[in-house]
């Protein structure tokens, strides 16, 4: 039977239908009515019914620069399906509002799936839109992704040397550009005066003899182009110069205000007689201003830098300096920072074969999050496997490698660590971070102080110092709160808040140090701290704060000095702390150093120390000076001997703090006299050990 039309109260009882109806009226609003054929509204059809891409991919993948830059071009990898149409075509842009771009396109029939890709090569940050286009000219929602690239390595100048000169009381700071569009953040990563390597600071002329030098640097940007600037010039003086550097000698006390104005007088003399064209009674003017200053009471570095500018300006007045050697910039290509691929921990429980002793890596974080607390984790591993020890993980976000629930249930259950390394569990305690809980609730700091006083051992890496704020006895453990930090430029690749630092090696005798120089050069976020720790911990490495205070990459540091802790900087450091072991290594913010051996070397030497399984000198003060006092009021020191000792103790302490390592030994020696005596009591055997031991630490750093 044929079918029949549908009634009027037919579709008025059928609400599927009337849709479809009210929807052929809107079509026949938007498409005239001649068109409204079967063809011309499959042309028609709404952006739901449009070909749909796959998520654009990168390729190479992942960016070959830093701060997911591209150092060179990037293939967009494009694909997309119609099964209704087909794909006709895809699209790209550059931008949000350039014209779109065919990657790549198919003849009719159409296939339901089209895959190509496209080179890009804009430098900067761009926008990249990108679109399918069905076999019927419907297109698909314009979808985007980001793609950086950088080719370009930054500019480095010296504007205060003109035509290869410059002055002798210049301080020379340089300009450092990144060509645009390019990624900023340049950063310097070495530096050299005349070959000799220093960090990035402004050079003062007056510290160079005059003549010719050459300021060499490396560069690089956010993406880690870079490239070595090596800057010749010469070094001249006059007698302006000379007048202004006696007047700065004066105000260091480098020279007494009486012997400047000496030295003026005839700078005076001779500059009058010069301009009236006296040449030779200038020179002879000359010749009484340094037989003044060699006369006087200057130091070698002052008395050469015044006396060399004098014999300048004499070979001037006689027209015999030597001619200029050749000036100027030379640009050569260099290697600049890598990005380094995430690192993924083995697992949340390691059971090496022949592994002795277990520790815990513990990296929660309740604040900020350091970016390498995954590689440090990862380390640590492979440190067990290679050294016969297993690890646990204790850190939620770097599940699944991560115990299920904490490990600070008691003492008795952490007894089964040898060691817990605080991998920066950053917490909210520190007013600098957003509001959040302790790194520990107070169940599981008193599991870990009982760990602790049973003779666990703790390692406190970086941001370990940033934790638990509102415990006095945890700062007393890790040695010293963190304050805050200078801020640097991300220009460095792997660490955008570090700086350029010389290191100091303090005692060269501890196995966590034993393989460093005695001065040396590193990369780093160099942290501030409550107060200074010195007094109370066995210092492994200071910094030298005069190596970056006015550091070229931070901030405005190179016109305005930072204030850091006012010029003595622990930054490692050991000791013997309410019956456990410790080690604090604060640097260890950059990746980066979990790659370099010679940083790392310093944390397994630490984690070996504090498991018991090396030995090594991590006398204090304020361990003797706890043992004094304990023993006295157990009565096994008697407390004539207990004042005597507590005297020399003071004695050897302050002498140590002043730097006088011989008044610290003699004062020692004293103490290890005090104990032959057996009036001393039972605890004079202990006693005389770390005296010792202390007398063997100041002896070390003389």
């Amino acid at each position: 039977m044929p079918s029949q039309p549908p009634t009027t109260s037919a579709l008025t009882t059928h609400p599927h239908r009337a849709s479809r109806r009210r929807l052929l009226r809107r079509l026949a609003i938007a498409v005239p009515v001649a068109s409204l054929s079967v063809g011309s509204l499959a042309i028609a059809v709404p952006a739901w019914a449009a070909p749909t891409s796959t998520p654009a991919t990168l390729t190479p993948a992942p960016p070959t620069g830093t701060n997911n830059y591209y150092r060179g071009p990037v293939t967009l990898n494009l694909s997309a399906t119609d099964a209704a149409n087909g794909v006709q075509r895809l699209e790209y842009r550059l931008g949000n509002t350039a014209p779109f771009q065919t990657a790549t396109s198919a003849a009719s029939p159409y296939p339901s799936t089209l895959t190509g890709s496209a080179q890009i090569t804009q430098q900067g940050t761009t926008t990249v839109g990108y679109r399918a286009v069905g076999g019927d000219g419907s297109a698909e929602a314009v979808r985007t992704i980001t793609v950086r690239i950088d080719t370009v390595a930054p500019v480095v100048s010296w504007p205060g040397i003109v035509d290869g000169h410059v002055g002798h009381t210049a301080t020379l700071i340089p300009t450092r550009t990144d060509p645009a569009p390019g990624s900023g953040g340049v950063f310097i990563h070495r530096m050299w005066i005349d070959q000799t390597e220093t960090t990035p600071l402004p050079v003062a002329t007056s510290t160079l003899a005059t003549g010719a030098h050459t300021i060499s640097v490396v560069a690089s940007d956010a993406a880690g182009n870079a490239a070595r600037f090596d800057q010749t010039f010469v070094v001249t003086t006059s007698f302006a110069d000379l007048d202004t550097l006696i007047g700065r000698f004066v105000t260091s006390g480098a020279i007494s205000a009486d012997l400047a104005a000496d030295l003026r007088a005839k700078l005076t003399e001779a500059a009058s007689l010069a301009d009236a064209g006296n040449t030779n009674q200038a020179k002879r003017a000359l010749n009484q201003f340094v037989a003044a200053v060699q006369g006087g009471p200057t130091s070698g570095a002052v008395r050469d830098t015044l006396v060399g500018d004098a014999r300048y300006l004499q070979d001037q007045l006689a027209g015999k300096l030597p001619g200029d050697p050749p000036t100027g910039m030379i640009v050569t290509p260099a290697a600049g920072p890598n990005p380094i691929a995430p690192a993924i921990p083995l697992a949340a429980s390691t059971n090496f074969p022949g592994a002795t002793y277990r520790v815990l890596y513990f990296s929660a974080t309740k604040g900020f999050r350091h970016d390498h607390i995954a590689d440090t984790a990862l380390l640590v591993e492979q440190w067990g496997q290679q050294h016969g020890f297993d690890v646990d993980i204790w850190d939620p976000r770097l599940a699944p490698a991560s115990l299920s629930s904490t490990p600070f249930t008691s003492a008795a259950d952490l007894a089964k660590y040898k060691t817990i390394i605080f991998g920066s569990p950053v917490d909210g305690t520190n007013p600098n971070s957003a509001p959040a809980s302790d790194a520990l609730n107070a169940d599981e700091l008193a599991a870990f102080k009982g760990y602790v006083q049973a003779g666990g051992g703790f390692v406190g890496l970086h941001g370990a110092s940033d934790a638990i704020h509102n415990v006095p006895w945890y700062r007393d453990l890790v040695g010293a709160w963190f304050t805050n930090h200078p801020g640097g430029q991300n220009g460095e690749g792997t660490c955008g808040s570090c700086i350029n630092v010389r290191v100091n090696t303090e005692d060269s005798t501890n196995p966590a140090t034993a393989h460093l120089p005695k001065t040396w050069l590193t990369i780093d976020e160099l942290y501030n701290f409550d107060h200074n720790p010195r007094a109370e911990v066995h210092t492994l490495l200071s910094l030298d704060e005069s190596s970056y205070s006015r550091s070229l990459n931070s901030g405005n540091a190179a016109n305005n000095p930072m204030a850091l802790m006012g010029g003595d900087h622990p930054i490692a450091w050991c000791q013997n702390y309410d019956g456990g072991r410790q080690f604090s290594l604060i640097l260890g913010h950059d990746r980066a150093q979990y790659y370099r051996e010679s940083f790392t070397r310093i944390l397994l030497a630490g984690i070996g120390w504090t498991a018991g399984q090396t030995e090594a000198n991590c006398s204090t003060f304020r361990q003797t000076r706890t043992l004094i006092t304990t023993s006295t009021a157990a009565g096994t020191l008697d407390p004539e001997s207990a004042a005597a000792a507590t005297a020399l103790l003071d004695e050897a302490q302050a002498a140590y703090l002043r730097q006088d390592h011989n008044a610290a030994t003699t004062s020692l020696n004293k103490i290890i006299a005090l104990t032959g005596s057996p009036a001393a009591g039972a605890a004079r055997g202990e006693l005389d050990r770390q005296a010792r031991e202390l007398r063997d630490w100041m002896q070390s750093l003389k």
